[in-house]
């Protein structure tokens, strides 16, 4: 039983520290601004904008208000499947998504999680090639739409 015990702890243990840190930026401008830009940033990179979730709203059509909170969630095989042809469960980690929201104070962020975080628990090294580069997509939109 002490082994059991000993082996469940071991278990949590690790998958906490499988957990992805959190990238957190303040942006120059609000969430819609913001939210504007990085779909200009990744459209003109060549890359695609899947979808755009927008939660105040959704919170608005139940009679709940929410500060603005919207996901962006955009991607490109030139980013994620070197990834995926290595590891396919990083396909839980992708397409890549960012969050922008407003916080108390009216300060807008955007936030996401890093790739090179969240990799070894997909059996993939932080320095992989393809984890690098959802780490550099996620940096230069990131950037680009709050005016870093």
């Amino acid at each position: 039983m002490k082994t059991l015990t000993a082996l469940a702890l071991l278990v949590f243990a690790t998958a906490g520290s499988a957990m992805a840190e959190r990238i957190n930026v303040a942006s120059d401008a609000s969430v819609a601004q913001s939210v504007e830009r990085l779909t200009q940033a990744v459209t003109q990179s060549g890359a695609r904008v899947f979808t755009t979730v927008d939660f105040a709203k959704g919170s608005a059509s139940v009679g709940k208000s929410l500060r603005p909170t919207t996901v962006v969630i955009f991607g490109s095989p030139r980013i994620g499947a070197g990834a995926m042809q290595d590891s396919q469960t990083m396909a839980l980690f992708l397409p890549l998504r960012i969050l922008f929201f407003e916080d108390a104070s009216g300060q807008a962020w955007a936030t996401y999680e890093d790739p090179t975080a969240i990799a070894p628990s997909h059996g993939l090294t932080a320095d992989h090639p393809a984890v690098l580069a959802m780490q550099d997509a996620l940096e230069t939109f990131t950037a680009r739409a709050t005016g870093k």
